[in-house]
């Protein structure tokens, strides 16, 4: 795998590309929330509750971009999944940029979610 064309969208299909990168936002924002908005009560640990949310913020951006891979079909799954977790990045960095490393922990789990979610739809079959 060439490393440099996962960011190369040129040869992808731009709205299934939004339909990731949105679908992301939209994820990590209510993730932020529901997960924040039970902190806050205090029916959960705060330990917990940052496993919790790093848990989430890996299995969303992976089924997102094993979703978006998959809808797209074209062997270019990995880009889907990566490019589309920039938009989770977005949001997290929005939400949780003053409170330092748990943000970029978080960014660094939903990117790697997003490529291994869009990595798995990689045709491993005969090629012709």
């Amino acid at each position: 795998m060439n490393w440099k064309s996962l960011f190369d969208i040129r040869s992808t299909n731009a709205w299934i590309l939004v339909l990731s990168i949105a679908a992301n936002l939209v994820w990590s924002f209510f993730a932020l929330i529901f997960i924040f908005g039970i902190l806050n009560a205090g029916k959960m640990e705060p330990g917990l509750g940052q496993a919790m949310l790093l848990l989430v913020e890996f299995i969303g951006p992976a089924f997102i971009g094993w979703f978006c891979g998959w809808l797209a079909f074209d062997d270019r799954g990995a880009t889907y999944g990566l490019v589309g977790a920039l938009g989770s990045v977005f949001m997290i960095l929005l939400y949780l940029l003053a409170s330092g490393g748990i943000a970029i922990l978080l960014s660094v789990a939903a990117l790697a979610g997003g490529f291994n979610g869009g990595a798995v739809t990689r045709y491993r079959g005969r090629r012709k």
